[in-house]
């Protein structure tokens, strides 16, 4: 038992001092560099939410069309930030992966670490600002629910990563090919509109792209009264569940060529 503990103390520091360094590698060393981390999705928020606005579109689901392009942009920055994040972590660590208290493992837990904490802290700064603007009344429909949400897209997120980084590290250019794919999904997966009030034939398409049902999870759990006929919770956690997995089984085979990778 000791010995686990102590090497839990060593991977803990590692994945710490991982952190710190990822975080001045994107981020810089000023506050300022972390500060603009919030701007992107800001932006996105308000360019879209004023086209609209000016288009004279509401949210179908109530509200203001800023929260309705949040509670979208939310899910799928953390699937796609997480997934992209994972993929390019081997390539960037490469000299760390020489030193033997670092694992492959360690750098994706720490850029998995680091990017949720971003994305939440993102996701909370922009919605007290839409509470400030009288853009959002305050209430969620289920906390826990969201909670339960934001760890399915953590998983998701997660897995794809893996199975991305395991990808790319044996044929480069795949990243360029899952770049081709996430484009479309940008406004494929129902950022800025409601896949369970689009008509069955648009559902039936989208049925299979599970971000859309992470969207809608999401938006049932922010907003009160509203129950997604789109929704397929058991598709989800099957899907989340075997891409994870797939993507720890891959880690665990590549592991030591991935180290031995110069």
């Amino acid at each position: 038992m000791k010995i686990f503990w102590n090497a839990f103390r060593v991977q803990r520091r590692v994945i710490f001092a991982l952190i710190l360094r990822e975080t001045r590698t994107r981020y810089g060393k000023t506050r300022i560099g972390y500060l603009w981390a919030l701007f992107e999705p800001l932006a996105h928020m308000l360019i879209f939410a004023a086209i609209f606005s000016f288009t004279g579109r509401t949210s179908p689901l109530g509200g203001s069309v800023a929260l309705l392009v949040l509670t979208g942009l939310f899910p799928y920055n953390l699937f796609s930030n997480l997934s992209t994040q994972l993929m390019n972590a081997v390539e960037a660590n490469k000299v760390l992966l020489s030193y033997p208290h670092v694992t492959p493992f360690d750098v994706m837990a720490s850029r998995t670490i680091l990017e949720v904490a971003t994305q939440m802290i993102v996701f909370i700064f922009v919605l007290l600002i839409l509470a400030i603007q009288n853009l959002w009344d305050m209430q969620i429909n289920s906390f826990l629910s969201m909670l339960l949400v934001i760890f399915v897209g953590v998983a998701l997120g997660a897995g794809m990563g893996l199975i991305n980084a395991v990808l790319a590290f044996k044929f480069p250019s795949y990243a360029n090919i899952f770049g081709l794919i996430m484009r479309p999904m940008y406004f494929l997966s129902g950022i800025f509109f409601v896949v369970g009030y689009m008509s069955s034939e648009i559902q039936g398409i989208m049925y299979y792209n599970p971000v859309a049902h992470l969207i809608e999870w999401f938006r049932s759990a922010i907003y009160v009264g509203y129950t997604s006929e789109f929704l397929d919770k058991h598709y989800l956690l099957h899907f989340t569940l075997t891409v994870l997995f797939l993507g720890l089984l891959l880690l665990r085979l590549s592991r030591h060529k991935i180290r031995q990778s110069k």
